[in-house]
């Protein structure tokens, strides 16, 4: 098969499209995208870790959200924003140095690299986190399996991740109305908004195809973790998973 990613220079994509990002996920989750970040952090701050990643960062919605959950925490949180693009991690570092986050929140470190290759040791991190950003790692994706084995490495044995992503509706009446959404709405008003059609036909075709709760279950497990629990939200269109390194 051919490598969906080569179609979709994603590097390009989200230095075109950071800016506007926020605003188009606010738009098209109806704003629900806010309340599932902040109960996918509310999971991941269980278990009072002490390091924590959030892999593919993207605008840093969701470690932001974590610093604000563990403001006030018994235990200190040391938090960073690991992503590919350094004009989604501006935008990041932007949001994180407005006034009522900078005076009350605690220092998040944002680093720009590759998934495949993290400047992290063996069982650096207790807990990880990634929103709406494992598809890029995973799907239709030739280094799919490294992303995977470079996860599990720089987790801790007992360490827990946190997966909130696009998923495919076992309902079959949904599941038509949001293949519906997600070709004909989604990229052509993303477009519009953010002046890069392609960026979007990417973000539409790749959750309209990506996998169940299920499947990715399956996927995570033969990697190397272990299901926790899971939770289906938006009638099926968005999974939440919590798991651990086994």
């Amino acid at each position: 098969m051919k490598d969906f990613q080569e179609d979709f220079p994603l590097h390009a994509f989200y230095g075109d499209i950071h800016s506007t990002y926020d605003r188009v996920n606010r738009i098209f989750t109806f704003g629900r995208d806010r309340s599932w970040r902040r109960r996918a952090a509310r999971e991941l701050l269980q278990n009072r870790p002490g390091r924590v990643l959030d892999l593919c960062t993207g605008t840093g919605d969701f470690v932001l959200e974590l610093a604000h959950q563990s403001a006030h925490a018994s235990n200190e949180v040391d938090l960073t924003g690991f992503d590919f693009s350094s004009d989604m991690l501006k935008e990041a570092q932007r949001k994180q140095s407005e006034p009522q986050n900078r005076k009350r929140l605690p220092q998040i470190r944002f680093i720009e690299g590759d998934a495949g290759e993290m400047p992290f040791e063996d069982d650096h991190f207790d807990s990880m986190g990634i929103t709406f950003g494992i598809r890029n790692l995973v799907y239709e994706n030739s280094n799919a399996s490294k992303h995977l084995s470079e996860m599990k490495r720089v987790l801790r044995p007992g360490g827990q991740l946190v997966v909130l992503e696009s998923s495919k509706p076992k309902s079959p009446l949904w599941r038509l109305f949001n293949d519906f959404y997600l070709r004909f709405i989604l990229p052509y008003l993303g477009g519009l908004i953010s002046g890069n059609l392609k960026a979007y036909q990417y973000l539409s075709r790749s959750s309209k195809n990506y996998y169940t709760i299920g499947e990715m279950g399956v996927l995570l497990e033969v990697a190397g973790f272990k299901m926790i629990r899971s939770r289906s939200l938006f009638l099926g269109s968005v999974m939440l998973l919590v798991l651990e390194k086994r």
